[in-house]
C-alpha cells in the first residue's frame, strides 16, 4: 500500500512540474494538476493541502543543489583562470544542476515566481554579487556588478525560456556567462588603469 502512496505522490509532483513550467505557478490549479495527473482534486488534497505545499516539495532538492554549487563558486577561488575558462569553471558547476532541474529553475526565474522561489532566486542574487564583487573587490562598484547580475539571470530565464536542447542551452549559458565576467574583468581593467 504504502508503495503504491509514493507512486501517487511522486506522481502528483511531476504533473504539478508540468503544470507550473507550463501555465506558470499563479494560472496552475489544484483542479488542473490533479486533472494532470489522473486523481481527483479530493484526492490530491489527502496528499498536499495547497500548491504552495507541492512548489516548496518540489524547490527542496534544487534549492539544496543550488546551494551548494554557490558555495563552490566563489570569486576568489575564479581569480587564477582567465575570461574564458572564469566562464567555463562556472557553466561546469552550474549547468548540471540547471540541466537537472531545468523546469523547477524556469518556475523560480519566472516573473510569477512563489514567495519561496523568490527568495531563493533572491539568495541567488546575492551569492553571484559576491562572486562578481570578489573578482576585483576594490574596483567593481555594488550598483555595475549588481547590474550585470541582474542581467545574468534575465539572459538564464530567456535561456531556459527557448526549450533549446540541452546542449544547445549549455553553450548559451557559457556564453552568457562569458559575456559577464567579460564585463567585471573589463570594467575592473579600466579602473585599475585610471588608479581609481
Amino acid at each position: 500500500m504504502q508503495i503504491q502512496k509514493d507512486y501517487i505522490r511522486e506522481k502528483i509532483l511531476a504533473s504539478a512540474l508540468d503544470e507550473f513550467s507550463s501555465k506558470g505557478y499563479r494560472s496552475a490549479t489544484m483542479s488542473s494538476i490533479a486533472e494532470c495527473c489522473g486523481i481527483s482534486k479530493s484526492n490530491l488534497y489527502r496528499y498536499f493541502s495547497s500548491k504552495d505545499e507541492i512548489c516548496h516539495e518540489l524547490l527542496i532538492m534544487p534549492s539544496l543543489e543550488i546551494g551548494k554549487v554557490l558555495n563552490v563558486l566563489t570569486g576568489t577561488e575564479l581569480l587564477v583562470y582567465s575570461n574564458d575558462e572564469i566562464a567555463k569553471r562556472m557553466t561546469e558547476l552550474l549547468y548540471p544542476v540547471i540541466g537537472k532541474y531545468k523546469k523547477e529553475i524556469k518556475i523560480i526565474m519566472s516573473p510569477e515566481a512563489p514567495q519561496e522561489g523568490i527568495a531563493l532566486k533572491d539568495s541567488v542574487e546575492k551569492k553571484l554579487l559576491d562572486n562578481f564583487l570578489n573578482l576585483d573587490p576594490e574596483r567593481t562598484p555594488d550598483g555595475f556588478a549588481s547590474t550585470l547580475v541582474k542581467m545574468l539571470m534575465s539572459g538564464i530565464e530567456s535561456i531556459l525560456s527557448a526549450d533549446n536542447s540541452d546542449e544547445n542551452t549549455k553553450e548559451q549559458i557559457e556564453s552568457l556567462l562569458r559575456y559577464h565576467t567579460r564585463g567585471v574583468l573589463a570594467f575592473s581593467l579600466k579602473r585599475k588603469e585610471q588608479g581609481t
